[in-house]
């Protein structure tokens, strides 16, 4: 494995973590979420992580695996890092509908495919 494999592997590998987590913040009902502002910034900082992660990867690497929107997730961090009123529906529907996918195509198909 050369270097940007292994660089590219530990920041999917951090990410996937994040994703865990972000998992087990949401565990609550949306309304829940929506009236917490505790779990919101948690979850927002969740998301800047996944943003920096994804920046850590080197290009060559998205390139290959090219199937999630990666600039819209760096987008996302940035959005989220330079923000202080980001919509907690966003978040919620980020975090609940995209996120999984995310981590998914991460675990099955990048990381394999780093090997």
């Amino acid at each position: 494995m050369n270097a940007d494999a292994r660089r590219a592997r530990d920041a999917i590998q951090r990410i996937i973590t994040v994703c865990d987590t972000l998992v087990e913040l949401t565990q609550i009902p949306e309304h829940q979420f929506l009236g917490d502002t505790r779990s919101q910034w948690a979850v927002e900082m969740g998301l800047i992580r996944i943003g920096e992660g994804v920046n850590r990867v080197p290009a060559e690497v998205l390139e290959r695996f090219d199937a999630q929107p990666w600039l819209q997730i760096g987008g996302m961090r940035n959005f989220a890092a330079h923000q202080y009123d980001l919509d907690p529906r966003r978040v919620w529907r980020t975090v609940t509908r995209d996120m999984p996918t995310l981590r998914a195509y991460l675990a099955d198909v990048v990381l394999p495919g780093l090997e």
